[in-house]
């Protein structure tokens, strides 16, 4: 993160005033830019390392911000010292604010995917909703939404079908998705949902881990096995097998898959009826697509096979959806890590769950029901089961739970319990109903929070590299 502070820094000292012969707009555009990277890099580092305001009393009031960089450091600078931790909270808001006023609200075909106008309002949104700012929250939240950017694929207006080209058994062909699937398709790159996207592109020779242009995170989500025909080399016999996919490594738990949708009135007799379960969750009933190398195999079976649920053990026999990687982009990439879709930082679903919360704890409860009740329509949009029906009342909890299912494995949720100070409840109470679980290869450990301790792993320890660096100058954090 600092690395990227360092090279903003850079930027702006070079770009700060007026150049002779150079563009004005691409001049303050640029300063844009490196005002968006350096909150962002910043907001990163204080979440992690430095903590919010609301946790002081947890941590008997010691938590200290990171240190704030504006500047290159001459080296009589290394040895800073951790401010106040408003003081940096204030810092990252002033790069956001500036970051706005120079940012464009959309840019042409050549530029898509550079931070934007909302980019900027939508993290000083987040920013202030850290902080529990909610009339900031808000006011930031709302001015992005109303200015009709930005809107949901697959909401009422916006939900014409949505066809897409793969490859099966018979070559390409056209398929049509819905919408919650389709947001996570190399096609819905910088869609109108995505406030900001970090942009991948498919070269088709990048090399790994060095040189990486494509995205390594679809190898993370995907399937680790799967059960497929393979032709013995020594029989030359078909055989039905596992065989190694992807690496699976972002696996709902129990706990997730007995909760998320049940506490948004999404089950009923135990079955889940909210679209996006089978949108996210891939289950060990479930097909997937595969293509078949060879001819023979490919013109004798189909081409979806079911995942291996327990290959790898421990494993809690489900993988997710997200960032599914098709045959179609899986087969010609370069490397492991050569996927061409964006990773998704801000999306706008996340923006009106949180102007929703923000909302509410205003007491504008008209607002945060109709932003909450965009999400679940278009979620509703998704499937054909009649859910999730729209919300007449709401709570701080419904928002909460919203979060949880719409934004699942998406990096957000451990986050949302820090900041509003569930870790006791979620992490150490319900989520440890469902620590052990059974599986045919025997007994896996899928929640952890008996390990974790209230007032010290809300944050990260700060390397001990950075200690020794600035001369003990930046301490530790407390408990560590």
């Amino acid at each position: 993160m600092y690395r990227g502070v360092y090279r903003c820094n850079l930027v702006i000292y070079y770009i700060s005033d007026p150049i002779e012969g150079f563009n004005e707009d691409l001049r303050k555009r640029i300063g844009g830019e490196a005002y968006f990277l350096r909150g962002y890099f910043h907001f990163v580092l204080q979440r992690n390392y430095g903590g919010l305001p609301q946790m002081q009393n947890t941590f008997n009031n010691g938590l200290k911000g990171v240190p704030f960089i504006d500047h290159v450091l001459l080296q009589d600078e290394w040895n800073q010292v951790r401010p106040e931790l408003n003081s940096t909270w204030e810092r990252i808001e002033e790069d956001f604010i500036k970051a706005a006023e120079l940012l464009p609200t959309q840019h042409d075909a050549n530029n898509i995917g550079r931070a934007t106008w909302g980019a900027a309002k939508a993290y000083l949104s987040k920013t202030y909703l850290y902080q529990e700012k909610w009339q900031q929250a808000y006011d930031a939240a709302k001015e992005v939404i109303n200015s009709n950017q930005y809107y949901l694929i697959g909401e009422n207006g916006h939900n014409d079908p949505l066809v897409v080209t793969r490859l099966g058994k018979n070559g390409t062909f056209e398929a049509q998705m819905p919408p919650y699937k389709w947001i996570w398709q190399p096609e819905a790159n910088n869609c109108a949902e995505s406030i900001f996207d970090i942009q991948h592109m498919q070269t088709g020779v990048s090399t790994f881990p060095e040189g990486m242009e494509g995205n390594l995170i679809p190898r993370y989500y995907g399937p680790r096995a799967v059960y497929a025909w393979s032709i013995n080399a020594t029989t030359k016999e078909h055989e039905f097998i596992e065989q190694e996919y992807f690496w699976g490594f972002i696996l709902p738990t129990k706990y997730f898959m007995e909760t998320a949708y049940k506490n948004i009135g999404c089950e009923e007799n135990g079955v889940i009826l909210d679209p996006r379960f089978k949108l996210t969750v891939v289950t060990a009933d479930d097909k997937i697509p595969f293509y078949y190398a060879d001819e023979t195999l490919r013109a004798s079976y189909p081409d979806s096979v079911n995942i291996s649920p327990y290959f790898n053990h421990p494993a809690t026999g489900c993988v997710t959806w997200k960032y599914f990687t098709d045959p179609i982009f899986n087969n010609v990439r370069g490397s492991l890590g050569d996927m061409p879709q964006n990773t998704k930082m801000f999306r706008f679903a996340d923006l009106l769950l949180m102007g929703a919360e923000a909302a509410l704890n205003l007491g504008n409860s008209s607002d945060a029901l109709a932003w909450v009740n965009r999400v679940r329509e278009r979620a509703r949009n998704s499937g054909n089961t009649g859910y999730p029906k729209a919300l007449t009342t709401l709570t701080k909890e419904d928002i909460w739970n919203e979060r949880r299912v719409e934004l699942a494995f998406e990096g957000h949720q451990f986050w949302d319990i820090v900041r509003t100070g569930r870790a006791q409840k979620i992490l150490k109470e319900e989520a440890l109903q469902y620590q052990y679980t059974e599986c045919p290869k025997g007994q896996v450990q899928e929640q952890f929070g008996d390990a974790f301790e209230i007032g010290k792993h809300e944050l990260w320890p700060i390397p001990a590299a950075e200690i020794a660096n600035t001369n003990g100058s930046v301490t530790q954090n407390p408990g560590y």
